[in-house]
């Protein structure tokens, strides 16, 4: 292997969206980074994962948790980002008219990607509910406009404190447009009583604002652009490199260890590990960030998934399964599936499955389909597992995922070449997040975006970035942290203005 240099301006540990954003950010702007990452793809949960066919030359691209981006409309927030760093040149983007269908106690409906569109339907289809509906609508539009010297609006600092189902209450009383629009709150990993409202906003508006898009290639395709640009540029994304410690010397930080490549020096690292991993486990003196440490320890982790990876063979269209991403709500009491969700009952919470070939036709086997089936998951639930339990109650879980895709293709078995199936035990392996969580800490009012652990610590020199951090979970939201971030080290590094 060519030698890497062992002296950099700045360090990042791991290459999940936010570490690859501020890594792009800082590159393009004169800064020397080094970018380390166990695995041996980049891009944390924006990755793909291959599996051939037994016998063979048939090959499997699986999007790990991509199904869709938003906010990549000309002037949306996350457009004007990328094309800044150059990663949007390097995407080929597919936009969809439909966000996704939901299929419910009474009601069967997609869900446009246009906001306008989306609030027609609504009124359409629940007249007696159309005047809430519009106000809805409304506040949701205020919420998306920027406030005085271009900070949150007064309605989006109203929503900050409130959980979804308060704000919902404050404006449309019809359970089933709460249930409906309340449809994507795995997205956020909480149900609406404990969902904060301001970020089921957000990403709300991420979509129907800001448009639905899937870039060709998928997640993995976005991670290669940000690693492109990043070594365009002077910086080095090294693989197979797990960092083992952050180290400080007189109270600073120098650079950090990694288990196999040796030590790197740089006076800032940029840590896009969980916050719980990156103060207890990774930062040589802990007790340097004593109070990070106590703000972080006190915030609620958030849920992790459940998800089969399936192949098949033959046109999932023409079997029965058409739609790009469905989402199957059991009942109107998301606080009764919250309680199913805690002890595992399978049977009694909602589910996604969705026809994967639709979002990226150009990575599928010809004359196959790749599917994906998911529920949400308690990630205590599968920790301190013995070897025999853990497969038991896998493949009890893989069982159930695909009976959900039975109920749209009946031969569905019969077709299966391929299925992987992931787990909190899973997520917590190749991410190192704990529990398996998919969200960094929990979204609820008082855990969100600016109750989170800052993105500067109060060790010098090191700083946050990702979904554990400001201002949030998502693919959105970790590149929104990672541009954050790049920005405090410009401050602080070399003293100039983002």
């Amino acid at each position: 292997m060519k030698s890497i240099e062992t002296d950099w301006d700045v360090i990042v540990v791991g290459s999940g969206l936010g570490g690859l954003t501020a890594a792009t950010r800082m590159a393009t702007s004169g800064l020397r980074v080094l970018v380390l990452e166990q695995h041996v793809y980049a891009g944390g949960y924006a990755h793909h994962f291959l599996r051939k066919v037994k016998g063979t030359k048939i090959v499997y691209d699986f999007d790990v948790a991509l199904h869709q981006t938003g906010d990549l409309l000309p002037g949306r927030s996350m457009h004007k980002n990328l094309q800044k760093l150059g990663v949007l040149e390097r995407l080929r983007l597919r936009q969809f008219d439909i966000a996704y269908r939901t299929i419910g106690p009474d009601f069967d409906h997609e869900i446009p990607a246009k906001a306008d569109d989306y609030e027609a339907l609504l009124c359409s289809a629940y007249p007696d509910a159309a005047k809430g509906i519009r106000d809805l609508f409304a506040t949701l539009r205020a919420i998306d406009q920027p406030g005085e010297g271009g900070g949150p609006s007064p309605e989006a600092f109203a929503s900050m404190g409130q959980s979804l189902q308060q704000f919902l209450d404050a404006h449309v009383s019809d359970v089933r447009v709460q249930t409906i629009f309340s449809t994507l709150w795995g997205y956020l990993g909480l149900v609406p009583s404990q969902m904060s409202a301001f970020m089921y906003a957000r990403m709300w508006l991420s979509y129907h604002a800001g448009g639905c898009f899937y870039p060709e290639g998928g997640g993995q395709a976005l991670s290669d652009a940000f690693v492109d640009v990043i070594e365009a540029n002077g910086g080095k994304v090294l693989l197979r490199a797990e960092v083992v410690k952050i180290e400080t010397e007189a109270g600073r930080i120098v650079g950090v260890e990694t288990r196999k490549q040796g030590r790197f020096r740089a006076p800032a690292v940029v840590s896009n590990a969980a916050a719980p991993l990156t103060f207890h486990q990774l930062l040589d003196q802990g007790d340097l960030a004593s109070a990070d440490v106590e703000h972080a320890d006190a915030l609620p982790i958030s849920c992790s998934i459940h998800q089969a990876y399936v192949g098949i063979k033959g046109d999932a269209v023409k079997l029965g399964l058409a739609d790009r991403s469905a989402f199957y709500v059991r009942s109107y009491d998301f606080d009764e599936e919250l309680r199913a969700l805690e002890v595992g009952d399978y049977a009694r919470q909602g589910w996604m499955v969705g026809n994967h070939t639709l979002a990226d036709p150009g990575h599928v086997p010809e004359g196959r389909s790749v599917l994906h089936a998911a529920l949400m998951a308690d990630g205590r639930l599968w920790e301190g597992l013995d070897e025999v339990t853990y497969r038991e109650r896998k493949a009890e879980l893989e069982n159930f995922l695909i009976d959900r895709l039975e109920e749209r293709i009946p031969d569905v078995r019969d077709r299966i070449e391929i299925c992987e199936t992931g787990t909190p035990h899973t997520m917590q392996r190749y991410s190192m997040n704990p529990l398996g969580a998919i969200y960094g800490y929990a979204n609820t009012p008082t855990s969100h975006s600016i109750h989170r652990p800052q993105p500067r610590t109060t060790v010098p020199g090191l700083y946050l970035a990702g979904a554990w951090t400001f201002p949030g979970a998502g693919f959105t939201g970790a590149m929104m942290s990672g541009w954050n971030t790049a920005g405090l080290v410009f401050e602080d590094v070399e003293g100039r203005k983002p």
